[in-house]
């Protein structure tokens, strides 16, 4: 069984975020410029605190294999949890938020994601006690992400069409939710 652990991010790993996001099977669904000033402008306020999203490498057997990030809904207006609240759907303030990638082709369809997700969500409660629920938006077409996320105890909650202006909010998602 592999071990899997979560370190900060650091400004030294943006090239290898960059390298991941331009992988065929992250870049059909984070659709981001992958290009490393790209890069480096989204994820650099959340490394030096302006923006509240916490960034981590997942690590399989000390190895780099992903990357991950948390962030409370209420913290990220906008977008999603605008949809959720419209449609009253309830605990979307309460909520955390998370969303994740496997950089490394070769790690994937393993059970790493699945095993990472579920032991990060657990790590984020801890860190947001305030919490009862984790909630993550999916693309519907991205059946992998959405089978590893119901691997890891989350449930789907909502389908529909997300306002969002990120781009890998494009088209029919679903939400999904996994309760503290």
């Amino acid at each position: 069984m592999s071990v899997i652990t979560f370190r900060s991010l650091t400004t030294d790993d943006l090239p290898l975020v960059a390298r991941w996001l331009a992988q065929p099977h992250v870049a059909r669904w984070w659709r981001e410029d992958a290009g490393l000033a790209a890069v480096t402008q989204r994820y650099l306020p959340c490394l030096d605190g302006r923006d509240p999203t916490e960034l981590f490498v997942t690590e399989v057997d000390g190895s780099a294999a992903g990357f991950i990030q948390r962030y409370l809904v209420k913290d990220d207006p906008g977008g999603w949890a605008d949809v959720l609240r419209a449609t009253g759907t309830p605990g979307v303030d309460a909520a955390f938020g998370i969303d994740y990638l496997i950089g490394d082709p070769a790690l994937t369809g393993r059970g790493i994601g699945s095993a990472a997700i579920a032991e990060f969500t657990k790590l984020a409660f801890e860190r947001y006690p305030g919490a009862d629920s984790a909630l993550v938006a999916v693309c519907q077409a991205n059946v992998a992400s959405w089978r590893v996320l119901e691997k890891s105890g989350f449930r789907r909650c909502w389908a529909g069409e997300l306002a969002s202006d990120d781009p890998s909010d494009e088209g029919p998602a679903y939400l999904y939710r996994r309760s503290r």
